[in-house]
């Protein structure tokens, strides 16, 4: 049974406090991950920092935040999202991952209104005591439908953050249903049954996610990076979303990894080089700021 009150017992390296915040439909469970270098300063003290400690690590020391939004399987459990939260920590970046309601130990029922609120009420708190420092949101696959749609409502009020990572985006939902695995019986049907059985009831529910509609608002830097040998989502789907961004004349950069690399769906954090990756986009990020 997993233990989302230990952080450290799920194999995150770094020190992490798990709470809960307030959302509409429940509590909503989050983690928090200490850059390494002030996880190694209380360790070296041999104390473990207060829950208030943490918090005010956020905003007073300068460090950048990254808020992750993840996938539709599972939790913020997986070990390839702990796996990942290593490498940023590693990069001395604090670490914000927590599951959407109806995910993990959150409470409710997803749909993508309240995936996107869930998302944006980790935002809010974040930002409320963030200071000076910088703080990007990080989408992988699902997740990236939710970051495109909570960054795009935050760029129209004026609250974007300071950059955005999609990490094996897709442009929309009809393109991504129709390049899963599951939809290869169904593809030869004509595209009016596909609508109407498939896609209308899907919007009929909420589920939306036409991030190509959506990353043309957003404000902020973006990121975009796929492998292409991705067997889930076709890294031709993180291609088109690009060209509608530069389209729009967004600040997005990407990036695609070899097949020959094995990264897949779900492995870009074994890329020797996405540390540079990402630190060069988050300097970026901090010059415009700045």
């Amino acid at each position: 049974m997993t233990d989302y009150d230990n952080v450290s017992a799920n194999g995150v390296t770094s020190i992490g406090r798990s709470f809960y915040l307030d959302g509409d439909m429940g509590k909503i469970g989050v983690w928090h991950m200490l850059p390494e270098s002030l996880s190694a300063m209380y360790r070296e003290k041999g104390i473990h920092p207060l829950d208030e400690d943490m918090e005010e690590a956020i905003g007073t020391e300068k460090y950048p935040v990254v808020l992750y939004a993840h996938g539709n399987s599972f939790d913020r459990t997986i070990s390839h999202r702990r796996e990942l939260y290593n490498v940023l920590n590693d990069m001395d970046y604090h670490v914000i991952a927590f599951d959407y309601r109806g995910y993990g130990d959150s409470e409710g029922s997803p749909t993508e209104e309240g995936i996107v609120s869930d998302t944006r009420l980790v935002y809010d708190y974040v930002k409320e005591r963030i200071g000076n420092n910088s703080l990007i949101v990080w989408g992988h696959s699902m997740g990236t439908g939710v970051s495109t749609k909570l960054v795009m409502d935050l760029s129209c009020e004026e609250r974007a953050p300071d950059g955005l990572i999609l990490e094996a985006p897709f442009n929309n939902l009809h393109d991504v249903v129709m390049h899963h695995p599951f939809s290869l019986p169904i593809r030869w049907w004509p595209e009016a049954i596909i609508e109407s059985i498939i896609l209308d009831p899907l919007r009929s529910v909420g589920l939306i996610m036409d991030s190509d509609k959506r990353i043309i608002h957003i404000k902020c830097p973006i990121l975009i990076m796929h492998a292409a040998d991705d067997h889930v989502i076709p890294a031709k789907l993180g291609r088109m979303l690009k060209d509608v961004a530069s389209a729009a004349n967004r600040d997005v950069s990407y990036f695609e990894f070899d097949s020959n690399r094995g990264f897949q769906h779900k492995f870009i954090y074994l890329a020797e080089e996405l540390k540079t990756i990402v630190r060069e986009f988050v300097l970026k990020c901090e010059r415009i700021k700045h």
